[in-house]
């Protein structure tokens, strides 16, 4: 026999709200998360109260002035990421049968291959598809990571292997970082000895960087010390100081390439300095491949020089 008691229905999570939960998760901060989902501060601390009464528990508190996540909270960020990834994954299995010629295509990439190698390859896809809608960032490893596994991006290319099991890695092309300074900086005379290096200015990259960790790598192994040095964020603003007389640096080769044709810097003669590493293609593992990615992938790996291993095609 039926109950006479009313059925206790589970709580239907909003999309939209778990959308607005995470932009405040990684912001934490109402305005800020507001500004990226174009909703207003109110709108967004809204969502937050009414996700937080679906699912009766506490998932953002305020300590002070600071908004702080909670157990609860923390664990919901890691569940909505995939869950919303997956959502729009399962639209493009739909998608993936439209034409190559509309569409979209969101690339991100970090610093070596976003500034010296994909413009030219997205540049001249840009020539042969101009209906498709394009969209570009740079940002660092970490950060790209990010992006793929909320599906935020359709493809990425890094200098150093991600952290997560959900993505996937091709190495598609071959760096070689490589030491430089200005022409008239007294290392540039002569050659070089670690020892010389610990002696000077090093103009560096942020921490974080995988030419930094590399190439500070390459020396503890050596037994130098690390010395002063400089940060920065941009490649281009180390090439800048170094050229301007500032110590040297270290940077991927790609970098440098029209600096050293043009006598702005000169690269350094440097024993033993054979630090070579891969670029690589990744993608969420259950990415579908759209026909816009398929055309893109073509030209890609038409472009730029593979390194002949582990090279596979996106899930169709």
């Amino acid at each position: 026999m039926w109950s006479s008691r009313t059925l206790r229905r589970e709580p239907t999570v909003n999309p939209h709200h778990l959308r607005s939960f995470l932009a405040v998760f990684r912001h934490l901060n109402y305005t800020r998360a507001g500004e990226e989902l174009f909703l207003s501060q109110p709108a967004v601390s809204r969502q937050i109260k009414q996700l937080e009464g679906d699912l009766g528990v506490r998932l953002i508190e305020q300590i002070g002035k600071s908004l702080l996540p909670t157990d609860a909270g923390r664990a919901l960020a890691t569940e909505a990421e995939r869950l919303l990834g997956a959502m729009e994954r399962a639209a493009e299995s739909v998608r993936a049968h439209m034409s190559a010629t509309h569409g979209s295509l969101r690339l991100g990439a970090s610093s070596t291959p976003g500034f010296y190698l994909v413009p030219e390859v997205l540049g001249r896809f840009h020539r042969s598809h101009p209906s498709v809608d394009l969209h570009y960032v740079v940002e660092n490893s970490l950060r790209i990571e990010q992006m793929l596994l909320r599906n935020e991006l359709d493809l990425g290319f890094v200098g150093a292997r991600l952290s997560s099991g959900d993505i996937h890695h091709e190495r598609i092309l071959e760096d070689q970082i490589v030491c430089f300074t200005s022409p008239g900086h007294p290392l540039a005379q002569r050659q070089v000895t670690t020892q010389d290096l610990a002696d000077e200015m090093r103009v560096s990259r942020e921490q974080g960087s995988a030419t930094r960790r590399l190439f500070e790598e390459w020396l503890t192994a050596r037994g130098t010390r690390l010395g002063r040095s400089i940060e920065l964020r941009c490649p281009e603003a180390v090439k800048v100081l170094v050229a301007a007389g500032i110590g040297y640096s270290a940077i991927s080769a790609f970098a440098i390439t029209s600096e050293l044709r043009a006598g702005r810097l000169v690269q350094l003669v440097l024993k033993d300095l054979v630090l070579r590493r891969p670029i690589y293609l990744v993608h969420h593992r259950e990415k579908h491949n759209s026909p816009v990615m398929r055309e893109f992938l073509s030209l890609a790996r038409a472009e730029l020089k593979p390194l002949g291993e582990g090279s596979s095609s996106l899930s169709e």
